[in-house]
């Protein structure tokens, strides 16, 4: 009697050989879907999160109720438009970048992990007290732009190395003598 799994496993063959790489021309093919339909509804993700922040910075400040103070309707148009920096930014680089190059992707990425902690915070503030939402703001605000915006370009940094290096590399070059 023979185990019809045992039998099986020797006639499975992966479709590439062992030790060989995979072929990014085949990869992209493959995905080329997904990153069309990214690429189309990339650019909506920092104007979904600037329009989210404007809602949540309205709702706390509600700058319009009662009577309204033009020097307190100043003071929130100057801070939520300080709250939209990482987003203008991002939907700058990415209507000037490659539509779905590194530049236009880690601009997404930025703007969606900015979005993401942003709204946590957002969601947050909204069960708090109004007297602590300030502090929230600047260090969320800080977290974006200071800590998350150099990690995203240092992220593309480095794939964009490991690029080049496996692109110098297929064709037999090497760094000294591209």
């Amino acid at each position: 009697m023979i185990n019809a799994a045992v039998a099986d496993s020797g006639d499975q063959r992966s479709d590439r050989p062992a030790g060989r790489r995979p072929d990014f021309a085949e990869v992209a093919e493959q995905t080329r879907g997904l990153r069309r339909l990214i690429s189309r509804i990339g650019t909506a993700c920092p104007v979904f999160f600037a329009v989210a922040t404007v809602a949540v910075s309205s709702a706390i400040a509600q700058p319009l109720r009662g009577t309204v103070d033009i020097g307190e309707l100043g003071l929130w148009t100057l801070g939520t438009l300080l709250l939209l920096t990482p987003f203008a930014a991002a939907l700058a680089v990415m209507l000037n970048a490659r539509r779905g190059g590194l530049v236009w992707t880690t601009a997404l990425v930025y703007s969606v992990i900015t979005g993401f902690i942003g709204l946590c915070v957002d969601a947050n503030l909204l069960r708090t007290d109004p007297q602590s939402t300030s502090l929230s703001f600047i260090s969320v605000l800080i977290v974006q732009v200071v800590v998350l915006a150099p990690v995203c370009a240092a992220v593309a940094f480095l794939v964009r190395i490991v690029s080049d290096s496996t692109r110098l590399r297929a064709t037999g070059k090497n760094f000294d003598n591209r």
